[in-house]
């Protein structure tokens, strides 16, 4: 299937709007990124092109009804064609329907489900927001039928799921519950749904599953007296305590650490921080093993396939044989060593820093006291540590020279940390927060090659290594760091290689319009990224996005974008409400935000009839912090033909190709 084609399925199964594609007047764009929106709005003129933009700033200052009636002067013009006729009534439909208008919403409807008809993406859009037009209306069954045409069409909609399971809760309670499970199951944030879901769960006497579900939405938002009150009642049926076992070390790892052969090359050693702040650690040892404290020999030697736990009780640490037998005590650091480096051990109770199932991993495991509990460190080859990095990385079936691209870029970057949580112990995390790390358990063959392949090559800025950031999915555009975190590096903004450079900053209009739209790029090429990753929606209710807050604004009234880079990623939010306002800056917008997979997103509201904010609505591209090399675009990249060497400098065009 072609680039092309692909795109066209994609659009099928995205439902937000793809209007105001057309240009703007000069001198506008400037104060929209840089967030001084009113002033934006201040020296627009009248013209169509300026009312254009002027939907777009009017959306994301919370003032839908402005933003409607800029639409129905830009429909009362006579020379605009049929096309973008059909095209700004759909759009006006939308806005009737989102700022709570649901008398006009259904007077243009007619007009708009005409537009809606040249696609099965804008159908899927079209059937949604009529849903919302009916259910507001009273008219709930024909409602909940345009729900799930709409969910049939775009499965990935967690608020239509969500409606259609509310509707459906009196006729059909089993297909409700499966509505409220796959709204929340797409969408863990989406905290209203897990009261519905929970009484559901409760009617049918699942009281466990009820209580696991309230817990959580207890913990989120505790002020709520409906779901503490039915907290209550459920725990009261539920058998057992919340959460029993679920954390339990394994008291018998059954499982045989597996063998590896080490890399060749020797790039030094990395100190990889697999968990921080453990009370329980269980290890297995594929082989003959010694422990080390104290820098003096050995306190304990222990044979292939023996089993010990670490308990930490007030700083000092217990070493236990498979018995609970102690063996010693240490309040110094703990090294257990393998007599050989093809040997690997099981580690129960870690798992990327969260306690849960068992890993394996090569070379050896440090355990270090901490006044909170044990942080627990593998201390390995930098070769063998990328061998467990690459794969979860990135995808081992995709491209050869994708995967070599990945295992430079992962190399230079743990390169160029080393020592950065020195007073922790270690160089770089296990997780995200650095790389992703999974051990020899999850090696493969594929990504094993490109690591080999590349030896020693990393990414150079003079004699300096780069930290070469990547993320998931650049939505078709990279931003530079200095802009989005302030950081002086070598990250450049760079569009995919389909895309224009930008030499200065789309007008408003055309930033929503390039967001909402899904333009051709590597990023979303066929087999080689996931759709859900390159362009997203997501609906947050204003109570979820003030419990994430660090400080509480009040009742929400709007949330404005003060700063963007010239992809468009926000790099500053004001939420503005009743008590004042809250600045969030960097990633932290995308936690406080609800959880949203980027920052590069544009904003409207869902309004009650009442004018209050029911949903802020996040139209976004692109997963992760995009800067660096797109990981889905170098493997579309790599899919054309690109060689390892050219989507580097591609992706850096700042750093040389160079060896340690």
């Amino acid at each position: 299937m072609s680039i092309s084609n692909y795109t066209r399925v994609l659009l099928l199964l995205l439902g937000a709007p793809l209007l105001f594609a057309r240009g703007a007047p000069e001198g506008s764009s400037n104060p929209y990124y840089s967030g001084r929106l009113e002033e934006a709005a201040g020296i627009l003129g009248g013209s169509r092109a300026a009312k254009r933009q002027l939907v777009v700033i009017n959306y994301e200052l919370a003032e839908m009804n402005k933003a409607a009636e800029l639409l129905e002067d830009l429909l009362k013009d006579h020379t605009i064609g049929d096309a973008e006729e059909g095209e700004l009534s759909l759009e006006l439909f939308y806005t009737y329907c989102l700022s709570g208008d649901h008398r006009r919403a259904s007077l243009i409807r007619p007009r708009a489900e005409a537009a809606a008809q040249k696609d099965k993406r804008t159908q899927a859009a079209f059937y949604f927001y009529s849903g919302l037009n009916h259910e507001a209306l009273g008219y709930t069954e024909r409602a909940a039928q345009l729900f799930k045409q709409s969910v049939e069409l775009d499965r990935w909609r967690p608020v239509a799921w969500y409606r259609l399971g509310l509707l459906l809760r009196e006729k059909d309670a089993k297909e409700a519950e499966k509505c409220l499970q796959t709204c929340y199951d797409q969408n863990s944030a989406f905290t209203e749904a897990l009261l519905p879901l929970a009484r559901l769960m409760m009617a049918r006497a699942s009281w466990t599953q009820a209580r696991n579900l309230l817990i959580i939405a207890n913990s989120r938002l505790p002020r709520s007296r409906e779901i503490s009150d039915a907290l209550a009642e459920a725990r009261r049926h539920a058998p057992g305590s919340p959460g029993a076992g679920l954390y339990l070390v394994e008291r018998v790892i059954t499982r045989t650490p597996p063998k590896v052969k080490p890399a060749a090359a020797a790039e030094g050693v990395i100190r990889v921080g697999l968990a921080e702040k453990r009370t329980v650690v269980s290890v297995k040892a594929g082989g003959a093993f010694s422990l080390i404290t104290g820098g003096r020999t050995s306190s304990y030697r222990g044979q292939a396939q023996e089993q010990i736990f670490i308990r930490w009780i007030n700083g000092n640490m217990r070493i236990l044989d498979k018995n609970q037998n102690e063996l010693f005590r240490s309040s110094s650091p703990v090294v257990l060593n393998l007599s050989s480096n093809e040997d690997t051990c099981i580690v129960a109770g870690v798992v990327n820093g969260a306690p849960g199932t068992n890993r394996s991993y090569r070379g050896s495991l440090e355990f270090r006291s901490y006044s909170e509990g044990m942080t627990v460190v593998n201390v390995l080859p930098v070769e063998d540590y990328l061998y467990g990095c690459i794969p979860i990385e990135m995808p081992a079936t995709w491209p050869a020279e994708a995967l070599k691209a990945q295992a430079v870029a992962a190399r230079s970057y743990a390169l160029a940390q080393k020592g950065q949580f020195a007073a922790r112990g270690f160089d770089i995390y296990g997780t995200p927060l650095s790389q992703a790390y999974h051990g020899a358990g999850e090696e493969h063959k594929n990504t094993s090659a490109a690591v080999d392949a590349t030896s020693g090559m990393v990414l150079k800025a003079g004699t300096n290594l780069v930290k070469a950031y990547y993320s998931a999915n650049h939505g078709g555009y990279s931003d530079d760091t200095m802009t989005v975190w302030g950081l002086e590096d070598y990250m450049s903004a760079v569009p995919d290689k389909m895309i224009p450079l930008r030499k200065k900053e789309l007008p408003a209009d055309e930033l929503y319009a390039w967001i909402c739209d899904v333009p051709e790029s590597y990023s979303i090429m066929p087999r080689l990224s996931f759709a859900t990753s390159y362009r997203w929606e997501k609906w947050v209710t204003p109570a979820e996005i003030r419990r994430r807050l660090a400080k509480d604004p009040g009742d929400i009234k709007r949330i404005v974008s003060r700063g963007r880079g010239i992809s468009g990623r926000v790099t500053k939010l004001e939420v503005i409400g009743t008590g004042g306002s809250v600045f969030v800056q960097g990633d932290e917008i995308w936690s406080a935000m609800g959880g949203l997979r980027s920052s590069l997103f544009t904003i409207r509201y869902k309004l009650s009839s009442r004018g209050e904010i029911e949903y802020v609505i996040f139209s976004g591209g692109g997963h992760g912090h995009g800067m660096g090399m797109d990981q889905h675009g170098a493997a579309g990249m790599a899919g054309a033909g690109y060689s390892a060497e050219q989507i580097l400098a591609h992706y850096y065009p700042k750093a040389v190709l160079g060896r340690l």
